[in-house]
């Protein structure tokens, strides 16, 4: 009896690992990001790969690039607020933010020179106060 039970959980375990090979996974898709309006998370594409736009408030004195792609100051005393009115309205609408939740808390932005610009200083910013520093 335990013999036929140990099969039959090693057959219903094997089943789920095949079937985990089997089925291919969502192919990731780099082609936009994703602005997060509850979390104010920019995330590229559906990688997972993301930044918490929260981290401008300490990062400003990096987003200098941002406020020249933009041709607009991100400003005092709401950073985050400031920035993501950029985003999702850019003043010379160079692009056109596309709602993709029924309560608008997602929008997909345009890979494109203000969008990139914005990613790579939030890089920057993560990587000046979150990477690991030898002291």
């Amino acid at each position: 009896m335990l013999k036929m039970i140990s099969t039959a959980l090693l057959a219903i375990s094997l089943t789920g690992c095949v079937s985990n090979i089997i089925e291919p996974s969502e192919p990731k898709d780099t082609s936009y990001y994703v602005v997060d309006l509850k979390d104010y998370s920019f995330c590229l594409g559906n990688t997972g790969a993301c930044h918490n736009l929260s981290t401008i408030t300490n990062g400003t004195l990096y987003a200098a690039p941002i406020e020249e792609a933009y041709g607009q100051k991100i400003s005092y005393p709401n950073y985050r607020g400031s920035l993501l009115k950029m985003m999702l309205r850019p003043a010379d609408q160079s692009y056109t933010p596309e709602k993709i939740s029924d309560n608008g808390r997602y929008y997909k932005l345009p890979i494109n020179d203000k969008t990139d610009t914005v990613w790579k200083v939030m890089e920057r910013i993560h990587a000046a106060y979150y990477d690991d520093k030898e002291f």
